[in-house]
């Protein structure tokens, strides 16, 4: 507690933790609830960040001016210790008018937050999904349009609100210098930082948790290079949750070997599993850990120059199982509670293209969250490649770039169940990864209670019951 004492008692102009509104936890959490959670988040949690999540989500759009009305009665420092960040639908993925109209959203925050506390609630605001340039340049420059009318109209005036692209993809991921350098390109001036949002997940869905890790321990690693050429300072803000798949960075049991491996974060999520599905000590442990470590550059990535070939590889291998086994997992993606007011993953999902076809896939936290309800937690999909890299004398290498592999999938094996698993995938699948954990020399399996759990027939209560006892739904 007393790393939370001094952080609490000093002014971070950029923030260290964002509360999320993840729906990764088993506890079902309203959108009216979430304007009094955003409080509880700065004052117990000791984040000094709030992301209002409109991305596949049902928010109202008045959150942010209700966030800001509470905070002004609280009496907490909004704009000046703590602050809202809207993740706004990204105009290309979903309907236009959703995205301007978290815009405006953003903006009508900020009017009232100035208003009332003479501070500005809104500095920067998340677009999700970024693969190009132009989205995030239209995104800018609607800011600034919209900004403009409050000024001249009513007056008010606030620095402009800057945009975080946050990149979901391991291959958009390694060109993130030329995605950078094109967007401060057309800027009006040109930054003295940026912030670069990373998320694990949806590179986890799309290429596998090997390859996804990797290619963020890679930039990560690269990042004083594309300073110095960018002549920006680049403030990386990890996008990670509980489960290893989704970067295993909340995990109680993993946040201080995570922290290491993904060294060099400015900011790191604090998803709804840390704050809900554990005891507070625990959360304690992990905000102090995630305190402790934020801002320190990492000085490594060491597996020579196979790197790019290792994602590839491992990429591929995992596409050719997701392609495979896509109709089981949308046979059991339907029986995982939501637990936010999240659009159906049917209506918003993710398309993959996997081997000449396009699959239509969960998001993430329903993915990763039906392939333990199968019996096999989806970082033991990469049970292929590591076969294949152990035969080749290569998966040494791969263990020095992520030294945190084997601990995540030992800590997983102990939610896997060959005899499940086997029901959903077949028993050639659960041969090699049998294979995998032999090579890594991984003796846990599920027991007990889990075991049962899985064992038993599947339905939603099944499926809760089985997150309660991981303390993550996915």
């Amino acid at each position: 507690m007393k790393n939370y004492k001094v952080f609490t008692s000093l002014r971070f102009m950029i923030p260290r933790l964002m509360c999320t509104q993840h729906p990764d936890a088993t506890v079902k959490i309203t959108s009216v609830e979430e304007v009094d959670e955003a409080l509880v988040a700065f004052a117990a949690y000791g984040c000094e960040e709030v992301m209002v999540d409109y991305e596949g989500k049902t928010t109202p759009y008045s959150q942010p001016k209700e966030i800001v009305a509470k905070c002004h009665q609280a009496e907490l420092p909004l704009g000046e210790r703590y602050f809202l960040t809207p993740r706004m639908p990204n105009p290309k993925l979903e309907e236009f008018e959703r995205a301007m109209l978290t815009v405006e959203a953003a903006l009508i925050a900020n009017y009232f937050s100035v208003k009332l506390m003479g501070r500005q609630a809104v500095k920067w605001i998340v677009l999700p999904m970024v693969a190009d340039v132009d989205t995030p340049h239209l995104v800018y420059r609607l800011l600034l349009r919209k900004q403009k009318i409050y000024e001249e109209e009513l007056g008010t005036k606030w620095e402009p609100v800057e945009v975080i692209p946050l990149v979901e993809d391991a291959f958009a991921q390694l060109k993130v210098e030329d995605l950078l350098g094109s967007l401060i390109s057309k800027m009006e001036e040109k930054p003295k930082h940026v912030r670069l949002f990373l998320g694990k997940s949806d590179s986890a869905v799309k290429y596998g948790h090997l390859a996804s890790s990797l290619a963020i321990v890679k930039l990560l690693s690269s990042l004083h290079r594309v300073e110095d050429r960018l002549g920006v300072k680049i403030l990386p803000i990890l996008g990670m949750g509980s489960p290893p798949f989704r970067g295993g960075i909340n995990n109680p049991r993993l946040v201080h070997m995570e922290t290491v491996q993904y060294a060099g974060f400015n900011t790191v999520t604090v998803q709804s599993a840390v704050r809900y599905d554990v005891s507070y000590d625990e959360y304690s442990f992990v905000r102090e850990v995630l305190l402790n470590a934020c801002c320190l550059r990492t000085l490594r990535l060491d597996v020579g120059g196979e790197v790019d070939t290792v994602i590839t590889l491992a990429s591929s291998n995992y596409r050719a199982l997701l392609s495979k086994y896509a109709g089981k997992v949308a046979e059991v993606a339907r029986l995982i509670p939501s637990t936010r007011e999240r659009v159906s993953w049917t209506v918003y999902g993710r398309s993959v293209v996997a081997h000449d076809r396009v699959v239509n896939m969960p998001r993430a936290i329903v993915y990763t969250a039906t392939w333990y309800a199968m019996g096999l937690p989806p970082t033991l999909l990469d049970a292929p490649t590591i076969v294949e890299l152990a035969k080749q004398d290569k998966l040494d290498a791969v263990l020095k770039a992520l030294p945190t592999l084997k601990a995540e999938l030992t800590y997983d094996a102990q939610f896997y169940d060959g005899a499940t698993a086997e029901k959903y995938v077949g028993p050639e699948l659960v041969k090699t990864v049998e294979e995998a954990l032999d090579y890594l020399d991984i003796k846990e399996r599920s027991g007990g209670i889990y075991q049962a759990l899985l064992r038993s027939p599947r339905n939603e209560s099944n499926v809760l019951a089985a997150g309660k006892y991981r303390k993550f739904l996915g």
